[in-house]
């Protein structure tokens, strides 16, 4: 119990999810540019790809482990209580649909040319991923934009414990992301369109 309130709780918990969530858009804007360019900017998107990867991995990690103290009965997490009913309808369908566009992301770039029924598999879940990730991006923003300004605001005393280990996470994320990119970076070069 002491060792999870140094490290913030449930509030520690949201503001991880809260920073992961900014950077992943950041990246997630960066990536949809290459989209609309696509053959000048296939390796760029492949790069960005890979970048996301750990950044996800945080965002699910963080996510799950609400989940799993919420229905754990944990009593901080149960009186924070659960996302709206629709919002829990649509995350399992929105984790399925990330799997699968950086599954078929990742199997494209191993394969090392344009795969046609595995490119369009990657098409396909990235559009069912965006309409689910549109919805969730619109009903998170407001409490994201307000964690992550409360957070900033705080002084000292009035800090979430546990706020130098939430950045190394999210660093660490961004940084695993660019170093796998880095070493997938000969494999983008050879990949074939």
């Amino acid at each position: 119990m002491a060792t999870r309130e140094r490290l913030g709780g449930t509030a520690g918990n949201a503001l991880l999810t809260s920073a992961t969530a900014a950077v992943l858009t950041a990246l997630l804007v960066s990536i949809g540019i290459t989209i609309l360019h696509m053959r000048g900017l296939v390796t760029a998107h492949m790069l960005l790809g890979m970048v996301l990867i750990p950044p996800i991995v945080l965002k699910l990690a963080s996510t799950g482990y609400r989940f799993v103290r919420y229905y754990t009965r944990s009593p901080t997490y149960r009186e924070k209580g659960p996302p709206q009913p629709a919002l829990r309808l649509l995350a399992p369908l929105l984790v399925a649909a990330t799997i699968a566009v950086f599954a078929t992301g990742v199997l494209l770039l191993a394969a090392g040319h344009k795969a046609g029924t595995l490119l369009e598999i990657h098409k396909v879940s990235f559009i069912v991923w965006g309409a689910l990730f549109g919805v969730h991006f619109l009903a998170y923003i407001p409490r994201v934009i307000r964690s992550l300004s409360g957070a900033w605001r705080a002084t000292r005393h009035d800090a979430v414990p546990g706020g130098g280990l939430r950045a190394v996470l999210v660093a660490s994320a961004v940084g695993g992301g660019v170093a796998l990119a880095v070493l997938l970076l000969p494999a983008m070069h050879g990949w074939r369109a």
